[in-house]
């Protein structure tokens, strides 16, 4: 056994000798790969982007979304519409709370205060992540949100409702809104901005 581990003695203490001077160039200079990395870090300081977002309910929001698989840029579009973040806020129909769930379809998702920002969001969430699933299209599942999702399959499109048509059109500018990183509190300020010259 002693003889085993003297024959391989020498090779171990030549893996430990410094070759990068033996193959000059090839194994390349410390001092450049520093400044390439410190240029890389500059180049990245250079490159543009947006900030995170910063919206009531972030936290809420993100964790209903990250449930659901939902991007929380959506949830957020779909809660601006529904109730410019009110939690306490009941359409006259009686939708109530963050993302406006009727009694009944709070029932089904197992919400039992639609006014607790938490439990309504998880159920909003869990409600349009249903529509996206079964009609396989944003536009589609947002007229099931609004309109229902039963007169959304009877018809194989979005009803012709003008509420229901400025619904869709409303989440998707207000989704578009947030991921140019303007924050929006109501469905007004998700119009489109003209351009800057």
């Amino acid at each position: 056994m002693a003889a085993v581990l003297a024959a391989h003695a020498p090779a171990a203490a030549a893996q430990s000798v410094d070759w990068r001077a033996a193959g000059g160039d090839l194994f390349g200079h410390p001092a450049q790969a520093e400044t390439s990395t410190v240029q890389a870090a500059a180049a990245v300081d250079d490159l543009a982007r947006l900030p995170g977002l910063s919206q009531p309910f972030q936290d809420a929001v993100d964790a209903a979304a990250l449930v659901h698989g939902l991007d929380p840029k959506l949830l957020h579009a779909l809660v601006v519409t529904e109730s410019a973040y009110q939690p306490e806020v009941c359409s006259p129909a009686g939708a109530c709370g963050l993302t406006q769930l009727m009694p009944g379809t709070a029932r089904d998702l197992r919400v039992s205060d639609r006014l607790d920002p938490a439990e309504n969001l998880r159920g909003g969430a869990d409600y349009l992540a249903r529509q996206i699933v079964r009609f396989g299209d944003l536009r589609l599942a947002l007229a099931a949100y609004n309109a229902g999702p039963g007169r959304v399959a009877r018809l194989g499109r979005a009803p012709d409702i003008a509420e229901t048509r400025a619904y869709v059109v409303a989440v998707i500018e207000c989704y578009l809104a947030l991921t140019a990183a303007r924050g929006v509190r109501n469905a007004r300020q998700c119009r489109p901005q003209e351009p800057t010259p």
